[in-house]
């Protein structure tokens, strides 16, 4: 009866060592994926670019700050070394873009400015796909003969195209439709002392006889779109 129990007993010992060696080898498992998740380094590659910040699978995943070899600079989140998130982007020229990321590319909400150039010191605040203002969102125009004007409305790569409001600098303002750019279809000018002009837009020009307020031949609503010569896809690194 006694070597009955002393046999009990040993294997009760022996399957509770077991048991407690799993449970430590899943803590040590465990502790070994959190280290690779959080791993931060802080590396120089040998194109120059200078990384700071996680690292899984040896790709940028998570957090970081990455100065690029041409100087320019991107702090945000990365997946898979591309930008995807939430990120800061400042480039050598003075262009800055904070907002939302998608595979390098700004898309989503974000605000753009732009930096030295033909366009310098003008701002768009919105909605951006594959780089470029797409949907709804803002343009202030800082720079040039533009300087001052606004626009408010809607976007399609990157040109003014839908509905949208336009407060130029002088005063005047056109309300209504746009079109690559231009205003085109049914809309209304309004000059700073008062006078109308509504009815149909064709191409940036007034072309609706019903009103005489003005010589249509005077009103052209300019096109003032970012222009994409100028205005390069934004990509990180380049």
């Amino acid at each position: 009866m006694k070597k009955l129990l002393l046999i009990i007993f040993s294997l009760f010992l022996f399957f509770a060592c077991m048991e407690s060696k799993t449970e430590i080898e899943s803590n040590e498992q465990n502790s070994k994926e959190i280290i690779q998740v959080s791993k931060v380094i802080d590396t120089i590659y040998p194109d120059g670019t200078h990384y700071v910040g996680e690292l899984k699978d040896n790709k940028k995943t998570g957090h970081g700050n990455c100065t690029y070899a041409n100087g320019n600079i991107y702090t945000g989140e990365y997946q898979n070394n591309l930008a995807n998130g939430q990120g800061t982007y400042i480039g050598v020229n003075g262009d800055s873009y904070i907002g939302k990321w998608q595979d390098n590319k700004p898309n989503g909400e974000g605000t753009y400015t732009w930096g030295e150039g033909p366009n310098y010191n003008d701002v768009y605040v919105g909605e951006f796909k594959d780089g470029d203002p797409h949907g709804e969102g803002a343009y202030t125009w800082g720079s040039g003969t533009n300087k001052g004007d606004k626009y408010i409305g809607e976007f399609i790569d990157n040109k003014k195209t839908g509905h949208g409001i336009c407060n130029y600098a002088n005063g005047d303002i056109y309300v209504g439709a746009w079109k690559e750019g231009k205003s085109h279809g049914q809309g209304k000018f309004t000059t700073v002392d008062g006078r109308i002009l509504e009815g149909l837009f064709e191409n940036g020009e007034y072309t609706d006889s019903t009103y005489e307020y003005l010589n249509p031949e005077d009103i052209i609503v300019t096109d003032e779109d970012i222009d994409t010569a100028k205005h390069k896809t934004l990509r990180v690194g380049e």
